[in-house]
């Protein structure tokens, strides 16, 4: 059930991403394209991270590792090299083995972390 959420908000995002490139394009200001721009970010993020989410948890069930989940995808993660440890320290974190709190929580991370960014480069 949790899948269908993950690919609507990538769906979601593929729609936003449309509805700005062909229809709000020429009507919208700068700082709605950001805005538009974050809001696909997120529901992609969110969408991504909740199916890997999934696939790590039925992995670790399937393994019979089902006492901490944050250890084993630290150690997932870890197996991954600098790229896991950097694309994947959501799972690293946070303590929950729901999905939904895992994705949500690491797409508001990553939205922090591109604000950041976009203040320091952008002045």
């Amino acid at each position: 059930m949790k899948k269908i959420i993950y690919y609507f908000a990538i769906a979601g995002s593929l729609f936003v991403a449309g509805y700005v490139y062909f229809v709000a394009y020429n009507d919208a200001t700068g700082f709605q394209l950001v805005l538009f721009a974050l809001l696909g970010l997120f529901l992609l993020i969110f969408g991504l991270y909740g199916l890997k989410a999934e696939s790590l948890m039925k992995k670790f069930i399937a393994e019979g590792k089902t006492d901490n989940f944050c250890i084993e995808a630290s150690y997932y993660a870890k197996n991954k090299g600098v790229l896991g440890k950097i694309f994947l320290f959501p799972f690293m974190k946070i303590k929950s083995k729901n999905s939904l709190v895992i994705s949500f929580f690491g797409s508001v991370a990553w939205m922090i972390i591109i604000l950041i960014a976009l203040k320091l480069f952008i002045k």
